[in-house]
């Protein structure tokens, strides 16, 4: 089997991708760690539930930048789909603990897993779906910590 040629978007992809998963380690283990009647919890859970709604909805703008890029009237299903994440974010910020952090991990598994059939159906760059399944494995893990910790 021929291996596909490396994208130039690859690499500053992934790079980039996990350079902003930081936050998202950072704020979480940080939040396991610490004492319920912590100072600094409350706020932590904020900033966290904030930058994972923020990062939901930038994959679902990635979505709709890929429905946009081709003028099928297929595309208009997937074109009025790309709201879901933001909107489902939205909802997540609004939501109370542990909620929130239930909601965000159903979500961006969800989002994994339709990025993933994009790429397998050619939608999207074979790279982007291999890329994602592991990074959504990953935020949905840091959701369900964040969840068990706010429980």
């Amino acid at each position: 089997m021929e291996s596909e040629p490396k994208s130039l978007l690859q690499s500053p992809a992934l790079r980039l991708s996990l350079v902003g998963c930081i936050p998202i380690v950072v704020l979480t283990l940080w939040l396991i760690s610490i004492p319920q009647d912590h100072v600094w919890r409350d706020d932590t859970i904020v900033l966290l539930k904030t930058y994972a709604a923020l990062a939901l909805s930038f994959l679902g703008g990635i979505r709709f930048g890929l429905a946009v890029a081709t003028d099928e009237t297929d595309q208009r299903l997937a074109l009025t789909a790309t709201a879901i994440p933001v909107l489902m974010a939205w909802i997540a910020v609004t939501l109370s603990e542990p909620g929130s952090f239930a909601l965000l991990a159903v979500a961006f598994a969800a989002q994994g897993a339709w990025d993933s059939i994009a790429a397998h159906r050619g939608a999207a760059p074979a790279w982007f779906g291999r890329m994602r399944v592991p990074l959504t494995g990953f935020v949905v893990v840091m959701m369900v910590a964040a969840f068990l910790a706010t429980a």
